[in-house]
């Protein structure tokens, strides 16, 4: 190794031939972004088609998954949609684990992610050079909304195995913001830290999920803090998603402006905030279509229903008709920033309905009957016991003896189910989160497991 003396500084900057290729590859991006926007309405879905086809040519051709699942099936005819392909689910991406659905050679790829592996074996993601920086160049626009020069923004969500942090960390750099890359469950920067170098550091934003953000708020409390006064204007909250009731209570603590952001292990940002806060979907990347998740039949603008997604122009890793488990709807009508970019609302996973006596609960509705009754705290826990619904809620501004008769009326008169309803206190809750990868997902399990 080399031994810098004073006549030898180090070489600091890029190597021209990869910084040049990198504003290549930016500025073709941006005209691209630029290009779609520039669309009406009507010329969208002709312009999805056109590329969907080079998309299932791409994966035909050169990923071995797609090459064997597409063997005799014909693609749309010119005009036509997605239907007529299969579909592609998580499990096919496990069957794949870690290449098969890759379509270009592994030293092609600029990043390489897993999922977490909580709810079954992992699965793999990959992008190259240039799906990365096109996915950034728009993840950029939307934060540029938002953040600038001077800003100072903490990102406190997972950057292990993950495309997201490290997404929005560098578009935070490109606006010009002073990032403070925290993660979340880390022995080095446990949430305890977090919450000092806040108080600290007085940020303009916070990117994290909205029960981390109501776990930060608490701790800063806790040590005499008005988290309210220090500084913070928006709370980007991704990872998971939570009712109106719940952002306006986390909204009205902060004193700050809560935006969403939302995307998935295998695609990274599937939607992203406009100047008013609505999150547009990514559809110069992917082609959507929102359907039943029983039956797979597609529902009408408006209506909540699983996302299925097809890229577009993914190099490493095309997929097509991929059904991401999550629940959204889609406003058929057009945001008034003007882009053309249709905006969605995440209602939460599919597979975080409960079902109790033959119907299914979406869980976002629930959390806001139940946060919406007055004298509820900030969280709630919900799980099944035998046939019966089982809530827990913190009871932090009224007795439990009256909170907990009106919120099982609540859910009785909303779901036709009667719950079983009972206080818990925050420090349980406080210790069930703390332990948590998604807090946002509380259960029964999960407080009966706080250390």
């Amino acid at each position: 190794m080399a031994i810098l003396d004073g006549t030898t500084a180090p070489d600091r900057e890029a190597p021209p031939a990869r910084r040049d290729r990198y504003c290549a590859l930016r500025d073709a991006a941006l005209a691209e972004l630029d290009a779609f926007e520039a669309l009406d309405r009507a010329a969208v879905r002709p312009w999805q088609l056109a590329r969907l086809r080079e998309q299932l040519a791409h994966a035909r051709r050169n990923a071995p998954f797609y090459r064997h699942r597409l063997d005799g099936v014909p693609g749309p005819a010119a005009g036509e949609g997605p239907e007529r392909l299969p579909f592609t689910t998580k499990d096919d991406l496990r069957r794949g684990y870690p290449l098969e659905l890759l379509a270009v050679p592994l030293t092609a790829v600029a990043r390489y992610g897993e999922s977490t592996g909580t709810t079954g074996a992992p699965t793999s993601s990959a992008i190259t050079y240039r799906d990365w920086v096109r996915g950034n160049v728009s993840t950029e626009r939307s934060l540029g909304h938002r953040f600038g020069p001077g800003d100072v923004v903490f990102v406190a969500i997972p950057y292990e195995l993950s495309f997201a942090a490290y997404d929005l960390d560098r578009a935070l750099e490109t606006v010009g913001a002073t990032v403070v890359g925290t993660g979340i469950l880390s022995a080095v920067c446990p949430v305890e830290r977090t919450a000092r170098m806040i108080a600290t550091l007085r940020p303009a934003g916070i990117v994290c999920s909205p029960t981390r953000a109501l776990r930060l708020h608490d701790l800063l409390r806790e040590a005499g803090h008005d988290p309210a006064s220090l500084g913070v204007r928006t709370v980007l909250y991704v990872g998971e998603t939570c009712s109106p009731a719940k952002l306006a209570k986390i909204a009205g603590l902060w004193q700050a402006d809560l935006v969403p952001a939302y995307g998935t292990t295998e695609t990274n940002s599937l939607a992203l905030s406009c100047a008013r806060g609505r999150a547009h979907l990514t559809e110069d990347r992917h082609l959507f279509e929102v359907l039943d998740p029983v039956d797979a039949t597609p529902l009408p603008p408006g209506h909540a229903g699983e996302l299925v997604l097809s890229t577009l122009r993914a190099e490493a890793m095309p997929l097509l008709r991929y059904r991401t488990g999550d629940l959204v709807s889609v406003d058929p009508e057009p945001c008034p920033c003007g882009s053309v970019r249709a905006t969605v609302r995440h209602h939460g996973r599919v597979g975080d309905r409960l079902h109790v006596a033959g119907r299914a609960l979406d869980r976002l509705d629930l959390e806001e009957a139940v946060l919406s009754v007055p004298g509820t705290g900030l969280h709630y826990a919900a799980g099944v016991v035998g046939e019966d619904l089982h809530l827990r809620v913190t009871c932090p501004d009224r007795p439990a003896r009256l909170v907990c008769p009106e919120v099982t009326e609540r859910v009785r008169t909303r779901f036709d189910v009667t719950p079983v309803v009972r206080e818990v206190d925050r420090a349980t809750v406080a210790r069930a989160m703390d332990a948590m990868l998604k807090p946002g997902n509380l259960g029964l399990a999960d407080l009966e497991a706080a250390p």
